[in-house]
C-alpha cells in the first residue's frame, strides 16, 4: 500500500501543463469507455485518477488549478467523443472544409464548460475536505451534463450512463433512474475507488452498490421476447453516400434503390415497409402520381413508412413557405395516413440561428443550406395502422430522454418508438455507433420497443430491454425483417417521473453539504 500512496502522491504533486496534460489524456481516455469500443472499465480508471489529480487545498491558486484540471478532463472527452461531427463539414468540403476547427475544437469548449464547472463547483462546497469532495463531484458532474442537455438547444451525447450499452443487463437501472442516473451511480462507485486508494475502505461499499443494483435491476429481463401478433416489420438501408444523395440526376435512381430493396422476397408477408430520414428526395404529399406508383408496388395491406420533406404555405405569399423535415405513412391505397414533422432541429444542420447576422458572414445550415427547416409543433405520438402509437423520433431526437416521455395525459400513449435518421453525414467515424446507443437507452427508460431505419447507420430492432433482435451494420446496404416485440404492460419508474427527482437529489446533497461544513465553521 505504501507504493501505491508514494504514486499517488506523485500523481496529485503534478502542477502546471503536466497536470492539465494528465487531465487532456484521461478525458482522451475516457471517450474510449463509450461505443464502438465500449471499453467500460476506462470510466472507473479515468474518474479515479481525475478525483486523485485533486490536492485538497482550498486557496485561489488550488481553486484555479482544481477547475482547469476539470475543464482540461472534459475539454479532451469532448474532442476525443465528438470528433465525428467535424467530417460532415467535408460532405461540402469546398464550402465548409475552412470551418473544421469550429466543431472539432470549438464546440468542445462549450460543452467542457457544463460537467467542469458543475464539478468545481462541488469542489468549491467541499471547502477543501478532498474525501468530500470525491463523493460530491459525481453530483456537480451530473447538474452539468444535465445542464449540458437542456440550455439552448441542448446536446446530452455521450453521457457517462452510456458506458454501459453494450451490456443490457446494466442498461436496465435506466429504467428507475435514466441514463444520466445509471452515470450518477457508476461516478460514485468510482469515488468510492479512490477513496479506498488513499486508505477508506469503507468507501468500497459504494462499487459493491452499485454491483448489486445492476444485479437486482437485470432480474427484470425476461428470457423470451414477448412479439406483438401480425406485424411484420422491413428496414430499409441503402447506404447511400451523402455527397450524392441530393444529386438532381441521382434523385430517381436513389427512390428506385429504396424499391428495389424493399421488393426483396420476404419468408412473412411484410406488414410495413420502414425507409430512412428524407429517402424520399420529392414533396410527398404533394405528388399523387408518385404516391400511386408506391402503393402500386406494396402488397394490399402494407404500408410504407417514410422520411420525406414536406412544404407548407404559411400565407397568401407564395414565398412565405416552412419546409419540414418529416415522416409520413403511405397506405397501399395511395393515401397518407400519418405524418410527423421533426420537432428538434439540429442548429447549423438543419436550420441556421441568428440567420440573418450569420448568413451574410458566408455561413449557411449544412443540410438546410439557404433556407431553414421549420419545427414541427406536436410531439404527440401517431396512430399507424397496424402498429401501435408511435412516438417517432426523427435523427438526433433520438438522443432526447426526456423528449421520448409522454407529453401530456390528453396525447395517446405511446406503444413504440420510431427512429428514421442518417448518420451518412459522419461516415465510418463512431458517431453512428454512439447514436445506436442513445437509442437503445430511450427504449428502456420508455419501456417500448425501438424500430430504427437508417439510411447508412445500424438499422435495427430494439426489444424494451436494450437487446438488439435483429440489426443491419453500418456501411451494410439490404433489407433486414423482424416482428415487433411488445411494449412492458407497466411503464418504468423513469417513464413517470423522468431526471427531475434525481436533479433534486442531486442539488440539494450539494446544498445540505456545503450547509453542514458552514456550520461545523462555526462551531
Amino acid at each position: 500500500m505504501s507504493k501505491l500512496h508514494d504514486m499517488a502522491a506523485r500523481w496529485q504533486g503534478l502542477r502546471g501543463w503536466r497536470r492539465y496534460g494528465a487531465a487532456l489524456l484521461l478525458g482522451v481516455l475516457l471517450a474510449g469507455a463509450q461505443a464502438p469500443l465500449s471499453l467500460w472499465p476506462l470510466a472507473f480508471v479515468c474518474f479515479i485518477l481525475l478525483l486523485l489529480l485533486d490536492d485538497g487545498g482550498a486557496n485561489m491558486t488550488s481553486r484555479r488549478r482544481s477547475f482547469f484540471t476539470l475543464f482540461a478532463f472534459a475539454y479532451g472527452y469532448f474532442v476525443a467523443g465528438h470528433y465525428w461531427i467535424g467530417i460532415s463539414f467535408f460532405v461540402d468540403a469546398a464550402k465548409y472544409a475552412l470551418l473544421l476547427p469550429l466543431p472539432v475544437l470549438g464546440l468542445p469548449v462549450v460543452l467542457a464548460v457544463f460537467p467542469a464547472t458543475g464539478a468545481w463547483l462541488a469542489w468549491l462546497v467541499a471547502r477543501g475536505n478532498r474525501p468530500l469532495y470525491m463523493l460530491l463531484m459525481p453530483f456537480g458532474w451530473l447538474v452539468g451534463e444535465w445542464l449540458r442537455g437542456h440550455v439552448a438547444t441542448g446536446f446530452p451525447w455521450n453521457l457517462v450512463g452510456y458506458v454501459w450499452g453494450d451490456w443490457p443487463a446494466a442498461m436496465q437501472l435506466a429504467s428507475y433512474i435514466g441514463a444520466q442516473g445509471l452515470g450518477l451511480l457508476t461516478m460514485l462507485a468510482a469515488s468510492g475507488m479512490a477513496l479506498a486508494l488513499l486508505g477508506r475502505r469503507i468507501a468500497l461499499v459504494l462499487p459493491a452498490l452499485l454491483v448489486m443494483a445492476m444485479g437486482l435491476a437485470a432480474l427484470r429481463i425476461p428470457s423470451d421476447i414477448a412479439m406483438l401478433p401480425d406485424v411484420n416489420l422491413r428496414l430499409v438501408q441503402p447506404s447511400i453516400e451523402q455527397t450524392l444523395k441530393w444529386q438532381d440526376g441521382l434523385r430517381q435512381q436513389h427512390l428506385q434503390q429504396h424499391v428495389a430493396l424493399s421488393l426483396q422476397p420476404a419468408d412473412k408477408a411484410l406488414t410495413h415497409v420502414i425507409w430512412p430520414e428524407t429517402a424520399i428526395p420529392y414533396l410527398l404529399d404533394e405528388e399523387p402520381g408518385l404516391r400511386e406508383a408506391l402503393a402500386k408496388r406494396l402488397a394490399p395491406g402494407t404500408v410504407l413508412i417514410t422520411g420525406a420533406p414536406r412544404r407548407e404555405l404559411r400565407s397568401e405569399n407564395p414565398r412565405d413557405i416552412a419546409i419540414y423535415n418529416s415522416v409520413f405513412a403511405l397506405g397501399s391505397d395511395a393515401q397518407i395516413v400519418a405524418r410527423y414533422d421533426k420537432v428538434h432541429l439540429v442548429p447549423f444542420g438543419e436550420y441556421l440561428p441568428f440567420r440573418k447576422i450569420l448568413k451574410p458572414l458566408g455561413l449557411d445550415a449544412i443540410a438546410a443550406g439557404a433556407v431553414d427547416f421549420s419545427f414541427g409543433r406536436d410531439m404527440a405520438p401517431i396512430a399507424i395502422p397496424g402498429l401501435p402509437f408511435a412516438r417517432v423520433l426523427i435523427c438526433y431526437e433520438a438522443i432526447f430522454a426526456d423528449e421520448s416521455m409522454q407529453q401530456s395525459d390528453a396525447a395517446p400513449a405511446a406503444g413504440l418508438l420510431l427512429n428514421v435518421t442518417n448518420d451518412a453525414w459522419f461516415g465510418t467515424s463512431s458517431g453512428p455507433y454512439q447514436h445506436l446507443v442513445a437509442a437503445k437507452f430511450r427504449a428502456v427508460e420508455q419501456g417500448l420497443p425501438l424500430v430504427r431505419a437508417a439510411n447508412n447507420g445500424i438499422s435495427a430492432i430494439v426489444d424494451p430491454y436494450g437487446r438488439i433482435t435483429v440489426q443491419l451494420g453500418l456501411n451494410e446496404i439490404g433489407v433486414v425483417d423482424g416482428g415487433l416485440p411488445a411494449a412492458i404492460a407497466q411503464r418504468p419508474l423513469y417513464a413517470r417521473i423522468g431526471d427531475a427527482p434525481l436533479l433534486v437529489f442531486a442539488i440539494v446533497s450539494l446544498i445540505a453539504a456545503f450547509a453542514a461544513l458552514l456550520r461545523t465553521a462555526k462551531h
